[in-house]
């Protein structure tokens, strides 16, 4: 439809182009018509060149009534006939015919001679000049025919010309009546499809506005899914974030605001042993029960994972304290979640808020707190304290002492003998890692291997000690072995089998003689992965030993699954072996246990020879304690006459 009218535009504008053009060559012609009187000048002259002659004539004869004056008015009319000759189209007519033109020329000559004497002219010489004149009368009277003609022809064609503008005229304007006729019936159609657009807009108009309030409602819908969490419902870190940097906001008028973080006790160990769909439900009852304590405004949020936030305004120390016990007291109620009932406690680190307060600065007092408070035990409570900053000052100093460790030759690895219980004869050694700090002086294990495993370090200190003990080992005699800790987050790095293998390379140790002892807490989680590492270990050819067997979660099930060599009793249960009947039983039932499973069996922790006897008794087959030898580094293990 565009197209069509926009032809139909330009056809008007050219056909109103042409329109003009014709018309101006119209008034062209029609200027033609006025223009074409030459031949009636030629006549007039010639006629006024007879009257002259027949003048001159009279004048000749003596007839009275004629003087000079009437001759000298009839030659300068002539005169002037003649000088009409002499200009436009006329003049080029004449030029354009010599003939003609030498006629006019001896006219002119003629006429200037007479005008000269005709002050003088007798009628005597006026008689001589007659047959000269009247000579000349045929010729002017021919020039005269041919101008006649010429103007003939010139008209016709003007007329074949106006004819055929005419024609040109008539047919633009029919088709300019054509072109209007279907520029309206163009507009009409274009009219008609602008009311059905306009109908469809009106339609998408509405269609418009319920699509706006849909995305409006997506809009708040989306709001609110990105300020609040999606399993519990509760504000998130961000809208947390967000809430409390309005509050500590000066302009809010609020003088105090205290947050509470709340992280609750054990909560991993229920998500690894009864999965996260039973980790879910209780992060929901938690959140159920904790909502009714909004009273004043207290904006409630989980910030991930276990761990809670609230934050109240304008609460004391005292109140906020108040508050938190109030949280533990509700948290701690047992939860019913399908056929189990769970109990689960938490622990809260309060900050309370000062003037100038920044909202990262109070997060990290009540973080500080919380941290506080998980180190004095489930269901603890701690308030920010200005010594906590100095306390996570030397949290960050102890790191940074131990990642410079091992590039300061402060770590050693120390060796304890285990033993068979039959004849006493050294038959391996546990590679034990120490740390003697030039300040801290000697850091227990219990210390460092946490902070390692929480800073990765761990990876390294693994790699260190592997290579370090398997390099020891490869001196002793054939019959010895090495056991070596692997730590669950070792257990799941990825460079875990290369370093083992590289350690063995470069040691040339054989690998029946390296033993990997693990913990079942590295059991727990993505037990899929864990089990395929161990048998990729194993297909190495080493041994795996289960560490401080019978005090983890699921041990008989582990047993089942992880082709263990060796089971090692913890020294928990040693330690009340002589002295009850209880402690007895369990031992002699894990020992039984083990020499089914074809296992070998080994008992730490042993102090005394009444252990020592009694673990024989039972068909113990190893030993380790202090009875038998503390641990010492490599310089002292030659009294054990290992070295081959």
């Amino acid at each position: 439809m565009r197209k069509a009218l926009a032809v139909v535009v330009c056809c008007f504008i050219l056909a109103t182009g042409y329109i003009a053009y014709v018309i101006a060559e119209r008034q062209n012609a029609l200027q033609k018509f006025a223009r074409y009187n030459d031949s009636w000048a030629v006549s007039q002259t010639v006629g006024e060149y007879v009257r002259f002659e027949s003048l001159l004539a009279e004048y000749a004869l003596g007839i009275e009534g004629v003087d000079k004056d009437e001759l000298r008015l009839r030659l300068d009319i002539v005169l002037g006939r003649m000088n009409s000759l002499r200009e436009g189209s006329l003049a080029a007519f004449i030029d354009a015919k010599p003939d003609m033109r030498k006629v006019i020329g001896e006219v002119d000559q003629l006429l200037g001679d007479v005008d000269k004497r005709l002050e003088e002219l007798s009628p005597a010489e006026a008689r001589a000049l007659l047959p000269v004149i009247s000579g000349h009368v045929p010729q002017l009277t021919s020039v005269a025919a041919e101008s006649v003609a010429n103007d003939v022809e010139i008209i016709d064609a003007a007329h074949a010309e106006v004819r055929k503008l005419h024609i040109i005229y008539t047919g633009l304007a029919g088709g300019l009546i054509l072109c209007g006729m279907a520029l309206i019936f163009l507009l009409l159609r274009h009219n008609q499809l602008l009311d059905r657009a306009q109908t469809k807009l009106t339609l998408l108009t509405e269609e418009l506005q319920t699509a706006t309030l849909e995305l409006q409602s997506n809009n708040l819908r989306l709001e609110y899914d990105a300020y609040h969490d999606a399993l519990t419902n509760l504000p998130n870190r961000a809208l947390f974030r967000r809430e409390l940097v309005r509050r500590l906001d000066p302009p809010s008028g609020i003088d105090k605001v205290a947050l509470l973080l709340l992280d609750l006790d054990g909560f991993k160990e229920i998500n690894d042993t009864l999965g996260h769909d039973v980790g879910d439900s209780l992060l929901q009852a938690v959140a159920a029960r904790i909502l009714p304590i909004r009273k004043n405004h207290e904006l409630i949020c989980r910030l991930g994972g276990d761990e809670f936030a609230l934050v109240a305004d304008n609460l004391d120390e005292d109140q906020a304290l108040d508050l938190a016990r109030c949280l533990v007291e509700r948290i701690a109620s047992p939860y019913h979640i399908g056929d189990m009932e769970i109990k689960i406690g938490t622990c809260v680190g309060i900050a309370i808020s000062h003037r100038q307060s920044h909202a990262d600065e109070l997060l990290k007092h009540a973080d500080l707190a919380l941290y506080e408070a998980k180190r004095a035990g489930a269901g603890s409570l701690s308030v920010y304290r200005p010594y906590m900053q100095s306390q996570l000052a030397e949290k960050r100093s102890f790191e940074a002492d131990l990642q410079a460790a091992l590039q300061n030759n402060e770590m050693d690895v120390f060796y304890q003998p285990q033993v068979s219980t039959e004849t006493r004869a050294v038959c391996g050694f546990e590679a034990l890692l120490r740390w003697t700090h030039p300040v801290r002086g000697r850091v227990p294990p219990a210390e460092f291997i946490p902070v390692a495993e929480r800073t990765g370090f761990i990876n390294a200190l693994g790699k260190w000690v592997m290579e370090t003990a398997c390099k020891e080992a490869a001196l002793w005699k054939p019959n010895i072995k090495i056991a070596i800790n692997l730590s669950p987050v070792q257990l799941h790095s990825s460079n875990l089998i290369q370093n083992v293998v590289e350690a063995l390379e470069k040691s040339n140790l054989d690998p029946a003689r390296l033993e990997l002892e693990i913990t079942e807490s590295v059991l727990l989680g993505n037990s899929d992965q864990t089990l395929a590492i161990l048998d990729n270990l194993k297909a190495v050819g080493i041994s795996m030993a289960m560490d401080d067997f019978g005090t983890g979660y699921s041990s008989l099930g582990n047993l089942r699954r992880v082709p263990f060599d060796k089971l090692k009793i913890d020294q928990s249960f040693l330690s009340d072996i002589t002295s009850s009947q209880d402690a007895l039983a369990i031992v002699e039932f894990v020992v039984g246990l083990g020499r089914k499973l074809r296992m070998t069996m080994i008992a730490e922790g042993v102090e005394t020879e009444e252990q020592f006897a009694h673990m024989r008794q039972l068909g113990c087959d190893q030993i380790q304690g202090y009875l038998i030898g503390k641990p010492v580094p490599a310089s002292e293990l030659t009294a054990y006459g290992i070295y081959a």
